[in-house]
């Protein structure tokens, strides 16, 4: 299992989030060979992207095929977020894009709504909001 700690450099020492967490965790590896691999946070799909893929996306995906939600974002994970290049396939999560990743991936379902199912689903500055 990999266990991922977010953090920063101070003083050119990592300071992670969860100090305890990584500090357990390195206690619990006592005697383990282990990878360390440093590399620069990505900015995960943000949470207004998250709205609009939930508030909007899912639910007009939903009604044009007859599936509940959850079967929409699943189906949708499968059909454009489906690793087939190890023994087994891997379905992606939403979770892992990066927020351009997930510009990306909105506008495959967007193309595909339209061309496959007859549908146009509004990019985010076409719908008004209200909180």
């Amino acid at each position: 299992m990999n266990k991922i700690y977010k953090g920063s450099v101070k003083g050119g020492k990592f300071v992670p989030i969860d100090r305890a967490g990584f500090l357990m965790e390195f206690a619990s590896q006592e005697g383990q060979k282990l990878e360390v691999i440093v590399r620069k946070q990505k900015k995960r799909r943000s949470k207004p992207q998250n709205a609009y893929y939930w508030g909007v996306v899912i639910p007009l995906m939903s009604e044009a095929t007859g599936y509940t939600k959850d079967e929409t974002h699943l189906a949708l994970k499968m059909h454009f977020l489906t690793d087939l290049k190890g023994s087994l396939p891997r379905i992606g999560s939403t979770t892992e894009l990066t927020t351009s990743q997930f510009m990306d991936y909105i506008a495959e379902i967007q193309q595909f709504a339209a061309e496959s199912l007859g549908i146009v689903i509004p990019d985010p500055n076409q719908i008004e909001w209200t909180n």
